[in-house]
């Protein structure tokens, strides 16, 4: 009877360290940071939902995800809930994936409005090179909030995102 508890604990305790923690292929998204270097263009193979961005001009928000990854499906609504409250303002918030357009696009339409932004395939990871390579981000679901073409702050998008979209639109 012990030994099932402490397997039922513990499961518990990994299972809510991984939806907590993110995705990761060795260390981890790291705590929210301000930046202030140049954003990377967003280098696109396939927009599998909404239009293009131009991220030059405004407060965009470009978070990397993954289908696989129980953190970034966990995130999804919330991200949706966020572009809700603020595209009268302008603010984008740019899914990108470095998966198959065959993984991605059927898990985009099964999601439907629950994922209500826009969403994009990585053209050879250029894009994540640009962003979490630069900033040496190991870890997903991971977002960078860009203003006017410069990232001001980067981190875990269920972690202070929107104060530092507020932050970005002053």
């Amino acid at each position: 009877m012990k030994t099932i508890l402490f397997f039922c604990i513990s499961t518990a305790l990994i299972t809510a360290s991984s939806l907590l923690t993110g995705c990761s292929a060795g260390g981890g998204s790291g705590a929210p940071q301000a930046s202030g270097e140049p954003a990377a263009a967003l280098a696109v193979a396939h927009w599998v939902k909404g239009s293009p961005v131009d991220i030059s001009d405004g407060v965009h928000v470009v978070e990397f995800w993954a289908t696989w990854c129980p953190p970034c499906r966990t995130s999804i609504p919330h991200l949706t809930q966020i572009q809700q409250q603020y595209k009268d303002r302008g603010v984008n918030i740019i899914g990108i994936s470095n998966e198959e357009l065959s993984t991605v696009e059927p898990f985009v339409t099964r999601m439907g409005s629950k994922m209500n932004y826009t969403v994009a395939i990585d053209e050879g990871r250029s894009t994540s090179k640009g962003y979490m390579g630069k900033y040496g981000v190991n870890g997903i679901p991971h977002a960078f909030v860009v203003k006017d073409g410069v990232v001001v702050w980067h981190g875990h998008p269920m972690a202070k995102l929107e104060a530092a979209i507020d932050d970005a639109l002053k």
